[in-house]
């Protein structure tokens, strides 16, 4: 098959739902089946990558989750304003600020999206 170009849009709140962890784990699943996969993340969900991650709802599975990211130097695309909430000080990822216009622009030109 065709290696497709997949946007995975987490908006749910980490702190209050287990579907931000989930679309770590899935987008982990993508980029282990040569897909392109571009991680976005809105809101409260670039908490998934701060010092407290263990904190949020199935937050302990993270560790699983992440560390292939990293290796990978996968970036994570974050809406600016999220990110200057999040305070992601000396952040051990690949953290790329987007607006959300250009949130807009990666969906629409995306094989296809997941929205957690």
């Amino acid at each position: 098959s065709m290696e497709q170009n997949v946007v995975v849009l987490v908006k749910s709140n980490p702190e209050e739902s287990h579907r931000p962890v989930e679309a770590i784990r899935i987008g982990l699943g993508l980029l282990s089946g040569d897909h392109k996969v571009s991680v976005i993340l809105l809101d409260k969900a670039p908490l998934l990558l701060g010092d407290k991650a263990e904190d949020l709802v199935d937050g302990e599975d993270l560790d699983k989750f992440l560390p292939p990211y990293r290796e990978l130097e996968q970036t994570f695309y974050v809406e600016k304003e999220a990110l200057n909430r999040a305070n992601l000080t000396e952040s051990d990822y690949s953290i790329t600020p987007i607006s959300m216009e250009e949130v807009s622009n990666m969906i629409a030109q995306a094989d296809r999206h997941l929205i957690f």
